[in-house]
């Protein structure tokens, strides 16, 4: 193992449930779906997050955020950076009002959300997932 620094980019994901109980993903612009949500900003609170990336990506406002996380993964990947190769991903229940207005703009640090979806964990597991939410499906 080499001696670095324990470095992770930590980032909040929002499990969000239709009446059926199937979770609302995100068909970013590379085809990949992903779970909204996004990083933490430094000295963020996490739940804070959650809210403003719900805003930002799908236009709605979170109302209700669960005390506490329902999952934790990470993952290991090579970005580009040296130093960061581990994410870490903290995902919270979510209860939305509003109608989802997808973030279409190229706006520097937004995700361009091209479609959106409620899905079974199953029929998940059937898409293209991003790597960020591939171990959320496999349990």
């Amino acid at each position: 193992m080499e001696d670095r620094p324990c470095t992770y980019r930590v980032s909040t994901k929002a499990v969000i449930k239709n009446g059926d109980g199937k979770i609302l993903l995100m068909r970013e612009r590379d085809g990949q779906w992903e779970l909204p949500g996004g990083g933490l900003d430094h000295g963020e609170d996490p739940r804070d997050a959650l809210r403003r990336e719900i805003s930002e990506e799908i236009g709605c406002k979170a109302d209700w955020i669960s005390d506490q996380p329902i999952a934790f993964w990470s993952i290991r990947k090579e970005v580009g950076s040296p130093e960061l190769k581990w994410f870490a991903f903290v995902a919270y229940e979510v209860k939305i009002t509003g109608e989802l207005k997808l973030n279409k703009d190229e706006t520097e640090g937004m995700e361009v959300v091209e479609d959106a979806g409620y899905f079974s964990p199953e029929e998940a597991k059937t898409l293209k997932l991003h790597d960020n939410v591939k171990p959320f499906f496999a349990y």
